[in-house]
């Protein structure tokens, strides 16, 4: 009678062991094909249509110059009165500013008006060092043009007598033409010293025709500058008319696809909403390299101007490279790459047909379609899953336990 019921009791065992292992399979063959389920992309359609579409490179960069002028000085002392004010018209040369010159401002003008006097003096011994040059030149060009006329050729004498008169009038050629470029060069350095003694002058011009942007001095302010160093300091600006100009940093991909007058939209962030519109003006292809990275910087006058836009404002721009109107078009991510062929999934009711295409230009959200398809067509688009996939954090997004659970690896070894 104990051997029967062992016997029972050990079936019994093995008879519930077996019904677990079923349900564990089973159970795990339904986990698997959810997961399965759940990881397939979730498909939706569109239809072929017919509207506008431009091909674009994206950029940014900032405001170079918005025609504003700086007016600067050089000089060390106390502001004495100030003429002008924001927003008043002033012309070449209209006085903005007086300034007291303290002891420093002294010595650096007088310094300044030295150096001017010398290079004046300078620019006349080479004006007159030229009259010499030219009468020598012109002996010189009389003797030889003699010597030519009564010369023979016969006796070495002769032929020596020649070469001198030759070599002579060569010499003073070449000595009038370097005094010559003496000259140029002392007028230049009159004109710089001329510059520099003007900007050590307590009274403050326009450099030249506009209206006043903004007056950084007031009337009793210290204005202090390096001699040595030689600096200057900004004390108003002034607007000029036209547009502003805006530099663009294009990547090495992009560049080639870069031609002068296209058209470029541009946003500001600190001028919210608002687009402007410009045209490209200059490319550099040269380019410039920064930590393994090449950048070419294009240039971008906007068509309009305005007050808001300021010099070294960050810009966004979109450079349009091709644009097209009434043409067919879908959605980019309905387009399927397989060999260097491009076709997409027409749907029909409830059949699918792969469908070869020619397309065009793209943007960023829409393809060209130039042959295979019709006006109203319903295409597929594949896009990621909604639910039950993979997020970078490497859980699932709604299924935390979709496909073959640790706990079961765990029960199966």
């Amino acid at each position: 009678m104990k051997k029967t019921e062992n016997f029972f009791s050990k079936h019994k065992v093995i008879i519930i062991a077996g019904v677990l292992i079923l349900v564990v399979v089973v159970s795990g063959q339904k986990l698997l094909k959810k997961s399965e389920t759940s990881d397939s992309t979730t498909v939706t359609t569109a239809k072929v249509v017919r509207g506008n579409i431009s091909s674009s490179v994206e950029a940014s960069g900032s405001i170079e110059t918005a025609n504003y002028l700086a007016v600067t000085t050089s000089v060390n002392g106390i502001v004495k009165k100030v003429y002008v004010q924001e927003g008043d018209t002033v012309i070449k040369g209209q006085k903005i500013m007086d300034i007291t010159l303290n002891s420093d401002g002294e010595e650096s003008r007088a310094s300044a008006y030295s150096a001017y006097l010398s290079a004046k003096s300078s620019l006349e011994r080479a004006k007159s060092g030229l009259l010499t040059k030219e009468s020598a030149l012109m002996n010189a060009e009389k003797a030889f043009e003699k010597e030519k006329e009564n010369n023979s050729y016969q006796t070495e004498d002769e032929r020596d007598s020649y070469k001198l008169a030759e070599n002579a009038y060569l010499v003073a050629k070449s000595d009038y033409d370097l005094q010559k470029e003496e000259i140029t060069q002392a007028e230049v350095a009159l004109n710089k010293a001329l510059l520099s003694y003007q900007a050590q002058s307590p009274t403050i011009v326009a450099p030249d025709n506009g209206i006043i942007a903004n007056i950084l001095i007031v009337e009793g302010m210290d204005i202090s500058n390096s001699l040595s160093e030689r600096t200057s300091t900004t004390v108003a600006s002034i607007r000029k008319e036209g547009t502003p100009i805006a530099s663009l940093n294009i990547s090495e991909v992009d560049i080639n696809k870069i031609k002068v007058g296209q058209k470029v939209i541009l946003t500001l962030d600190s001028i919210g909403d608002k687009k402007f519109t410009g045209k490209v003006v200059g490319i550099d292809k040269i380019g410039l390299t920064s930590s393994g990275v090449s950048n070419y910087p294009v240039i971008v006058k906007f068509d309009e101007n305005s007050d808001m836009v300021l010099p070294n404002m960050g810009v966004d721009a979109e450079i349009i490279i091709d644009e097209k109107s009434d043409v067919l078009m879908v959605p980019t991510s309905a387009i399927e790459t397989k060999n260097n062929e491009k076709s997409v999934t027409l749907v029909k009711g409830d059949a699918t047909e792969k469908v070869k295409v020619e397309t065009g230009i793209s943007s960023d959200k829409y393809t060209e379609i130039i042959s295979g398809l019709n006006e109203g067509d319903e295409v597929q688009i594949k896009s990621l899953p909604t639910e039950g996939f993979t997020t970078s954090s490497g859980t699932s997004n709604t299924n935390r336990n979709s496909g073959m659970p640790g706990g079961m690896g765990g029960f199966m070894r």
